[in-house]
């Protein structure tokens, strides 16, 4: 008869050593399942976003030939229009494509919530936004009173169908309001003025027909551009209806709360940008590239970026540091490199390159900021190209855990150097 001996009893430190592995074992399957997802990925788990800059242009393509087809007309009126009667930089016809597709957006999208929320609440909104401006003190407690007001007022109905049936001029005053209480559509005001300002030349009725036009031509973009572009934004639903629904009160929810259509409007800007600009680009003898301070490795009390009044640049203190890299790129290429430390001081270093004509500008910066400041840049009369980030990494907006970005560095040296920029860059 055989006889099994039982097993002997784990001593102790075995047992401890047994624990300890189990316990290392479930803290990285926690930390796995609480690692937020990416908001948004141009590389799709590739090494490059190639593959991303080709869809883009493809489905650029396509936009700019159903806006042709179905709004050609109207899109030659309101370019002459805002050319001669506003004094705006001449853009390529291309190029005032998706301000019809914006006037569309904010009609579809936040139409509903504008007219909803009471009129007083958004004129507290509104008196938040230019205290926080006007006097930096109270930024903190401005801050919260706007992020209650966005939370509970503001930002409850935005995607929801305006009730008064179809788009009339009339409303627009209303919607203009909102958008300027939230204080996170600057450019896409300046957009919906224009509109208006070229609307009210026409007849009611025929400025009523082509705003509703403009909400077709948007829902057909959307449904479109998900098909096309949704794998690079699948993380954006996760996002709002996990990370972004459980943040409580913040003064950034309706600027993080955007929907992946309103990323994929950033994409096809981006691309129409680029493309009216690089002519005028390629033309200017010196070039300047913004980096977003998110690029850096280090963490911002770590990075050792030298700053000299309103310049910051990179130290090159630490080798693996995208930043560095880039920045060592752009030496060879004979461009200069600065950090741009928050979206917010966007502005201040735009007025500088401003009054340097002979200038070129390069802006790497977030889907979101993307159409924004590409509008700011255009209507400054820079020079300039823009490169999104691949994804986003933000602590103070996308995530709780701080994550270094990067962008396609590739495309980065082809815009600065021309097509044989990486030819040059490996020769070097």
């Amino acid at each position: 008869m055989q006889v099994f001996n039982e097993p002997d009893e784990p001593s102790g430190s075995q047992r401890q050593e047994a624990g300890e592995a189990a316990r290392d074992i479930s803290d990285k399957l926690n930390s796995i399942e609480r690692a937020p997802a990416l908001v948004y990925d141009l590389r799709l788990g590739a090494a490059s976003s190639e593959a991303y800059y080709r869809d883009a242009a493809a489905f650029s393509d396509r936009v700019v030939a159903e806006l042709e087809l179905r709004a050609g007309s109207l899109i030659g009126n309101y370019a002459q229009h805002v050319q001669l009667k506003l004094r705006e930089a001449e853009r390529g016809r291309e190029e005032y494509g998706p301000d019809l597709l914006v006037l569309g957006l904010v009609l579809a999208r936040y139409l509903g919530a504008a007219e909803s929320t009471p009129r007083w609440m958004v004129g507290l909104a509104s008196e938040l936004y230019w205290l926080r401006r006007e006097a930096p003190w109270t930024k903190a407690g401005a801050d919260l009173g706007r992020a209650a007001l966005h939370r509970f007022f503001l930002g409850r109905n935005i995607g929801c169908k305006a009730r008064s049936g179809p788009c009339t001029l009339s409303r627009l005053w209303r919607l203009t309001d909102w958008l300027q209480a939230t204080g996170e559509f600057e450019q896409e005001i300046r957009r919906l003025n224009d509109w208006r300002s070229f609307l009210y030349t026409l007849p009611e009725a025929e400025a009523n027909r082509w705003m509703g036009l403009s909400v077709e031509i948007f829902e057909w973009f959307e449904c479109e551009a998900a098909a096309a572009l949704s794998p690079y934004t699948a993380g954006v639903q996760d996002f709002l209806a996990g990370e972004h629904a459980l943040r409580g009160m913040r003064e950034d929810q309706i600027f993080c709360g955007r929907s992946p259509v309103e990323y994929h409007l950033a994409m096809l800007a981006a691309e129409m940008m680029n493309r009216g600009l690089k002519e005028q680009f390629d033309q200017k003898p010196n070039k300047v590239v913004l980096v977003p301070a998110c690029m850096a490795r280090q963490k911002a009390d770590a990075c050792r970026a030298q700053v000299s009044g309103p310049d910051m640049t990179c130290a090159g203190c630490d080798p693996a540091c995208t930043i560095n890299r880039i920045a060592g790129q752009m030496r060879r290429l004979g461009a200069e490199v600065y950090l741009v430390p928050h979206a917010t001081g966007f502005s201040r270093w735009l007025a500088r390159w401003q009054r340097e004509p002979d200038t070129g500008v390069v802006a790497i910066a977030c889907l979101m900021n993307i159409l924004p400041g590409g509008y700011e840049m255009r209507a400054r009369r820079i020079a300039s190209q823009c490169v999104p980030l691949d994804f986003p990494g933000c602590k103070k907006h996308w995530r709780r855990d701080r994550l270094a970005t990067g962008a396609n560095e590739e495309r980065l040296v082809e815009i600065v150097a021309g097509p044989r920029g990486k030819e040059a860059q490996t020769a070097s």
